[in-house]
């Protein structure tokens, strides 16, 4: 075999997408309920970001919101500075500034940002998830009711 032949046949996987089989019927994917020791931990640190992320709104600082997006009044506070729209260069500045760290924190610590505190994954894995697995089961359980009539 040609070295051409072999890259061809190594290289046949991008020929197909892995969740659709060869009629284009969709392939389900049933996600393994985690266990373990660091997922303990990650669901007690994701515990507190939930509080966190629910709670902003509700903390006060000087009478006023921790965090207010209040886009029909034009009104922003974020962490106790507010915001006018004649701010808005100072708001567009920190939210570059904001994105720019995100992007080199996610660089360097990319693993475990997405694993541990990125926003859609504790959404995903302690909210939806949660409720997937209360609904349907585990992965087993979703398996034998997807094969039922």
């Amino acid at each position: 075999m040609s070295s051409n032949q072999n890259i061809q046949t190594d290289e046949q996987f991008r020929d197909n997408i892995a969740t659709v089989d060869k009629s284009g019927k969709r392939i389900w994917i049933y996600p393994k309920k985690p266990s373990g020791k660091f997922t303990k931990y990650r669901t007690w640190l994701s515990y507190v970001f939930l509080l966190i992320l629910f709670g902003l709104p509700f903390m006060k600082i000087n009478g006023e919101p921790l965090v207010l997006f209040n886009i029909i009044e034009r009104n922003f506070i974020i962490f106790g500075l507010h915001f006018v729209p004649q701010d808005f260069y100072l708001f567009a500045i920190a939210m570059l500034i904001l994105l720019v760290f995100i992007i080199l924190f996610t660089v360097v610590f990319g693993r475990l940002f997405c694993g541990w505190i990125c926003p859609q994954t504790i959404f995903m894995e302690l909210v939806y998830r949660r409720i997937e697995y209360a609904i349907d089961g585990d992965y087993n359980a979703q398996k034998r009711l997807d094969a039922a009539p």
